[in-house]
């Protein structure tokens, strides 16, 4: 097991990047933390991280003011499958090579967060494993966790130590798209599941992805493995849309008809690409891919090599949930 006394978070004032700073001060981790000018500093940090603000692009110019760590979590990108592809190139993939070339001075293992998108076409159809190539990106989000995929892998024959973390439909007290924005379209009775929703919905608590980030920091995985981030088989949307319903007091999940969303989907989306539109359709191709078929994420690679076990389940998710919405009746994450 590697040392982790120390690391620098990179989006930490993100949903997942406000969690794993919790967590790792829960383990007397020391925190140093990136953070973008202007945003507020998450409750309960005071003094016990050490923030420094700056734009990911420029890492390197900030190696004195951040100092060296243990290890580096980067999971500073842009979110979302819309918007010029320049902008996620030069936020997501020259962001993580500045990340790369710090962990490089540093020889701190770099666990870099991209995402089941970068499986991109292949998605909806089943199981996937790390072993199954990557598809045809059809966004600038998917075609980016690709590249950081790749400009990972390659630095490693420049002595990097890294390790890869795919995570699914990331849930959990805070989540924006599988919390936020469900429960929105719910309240205003848009339609947010497709079809029956009755297949697999490659879901991970934002608890376990947690887990799996601090379990490859202290690994000895070094070698940028990938590695699925997931909760394991089981939850549909069927399942999670109605209890998320129930837990906020919002309408239950409209569905649209399965058939309708697959042609809506690259429709909406072409349409978006050819008016200019600045704000992305209903449905695009990925987020169709991403609830419209069966997303099952083996984390066999993680259980084997990382020791990986979710540490929550989806009824204690779902219980902490609906903990937080009775204290919060009339607000989301």
């Amino acid at each position: 097991m590697s040392e982790l006394k120390s690391a620098f978070v990179t989006g930490a004032g993100g949903f997942i990047g406000r969690h794993l700073v919790r967590q790792l001060l829960k383990e007397n981790v020391q925190v140093t933390a990136l953070m973008m000018k202007g945003e507020p500093i998450p409750e309960g940090w005071g003094d016990n991280v050490k923030t420094v603000t700056g734009d990911v692009r420029r890492l390197v110019e900030l190696e004195p003011e951040i100092g060296a760590v243990d290890a580096i979590f980067h999971l500073a990108a842009v979110v979302g499958d819309w918007g010029a592809r320049q902008e996620h190139i030069d936020i997501t993939v020259k962001g993580t090579e500045q990340a790369i070339e710090l962990a490089l001075a540093w020889d701190a293992h770099f666990v870099v967060t991209t995402s089941v998108c970068a499986y991109a076409s292949v998605l909806a159809k089943g199981k996937l494993d790390e072993t199954d190539a990557v598809g045809i990106p059809s966004s600038p989000y998917e075609f980016c966790k690709q590249e950081q995929e790749r400009v990972t892998k390659e630095a490693v024959a420049r002595g990097l130590k890294a390790s890869i973390i795919r995570p699914g439909n990331v849930f959990g007290v805070e989540s924006g798209p599988w919390v936020n924005t469900l429960l929105g379209m719910m309240r205003e009775e848009k339609p947010c599941m497709v079809g029956n929703g009755d297949w697999d919905a490659g879901l991970v608590n934002v608890h376990n992805l947690v887990a799996m980030l601090i379990a490859a920091a202290r690994s000895k995985s070094t070698g940028a493995e990938i590695y699925n981030a997931a909760d394991g088989f089981g939850i549909t949307w069927k399942e999670y849309m109605p209890r998320l319903a129930k837990a906020a007091n919002v309408p239950a999940p409209k569905s649209v008809p399965l058939w309708l969303a697959k042609i809506l989907a690259p429709t909406l989306e072409w349409l978006g690409h050819v008016t200019k539109r600045k704000e992305r359709p209903l449905m695009t191709r990925q987020s169709f891919r991403l609830v419209g078929g069966p997303n099952e994420f083996s984390i066999a690679k993680a259980e084997r090599e990382l020791g990986y076990r979710p540490v929550m389940s989806f009824d204690d998710s779902m219980k902490e949930l609906e903990a937080y919405f009775a204290k919060n009746p009339n607000n989301d994450t």
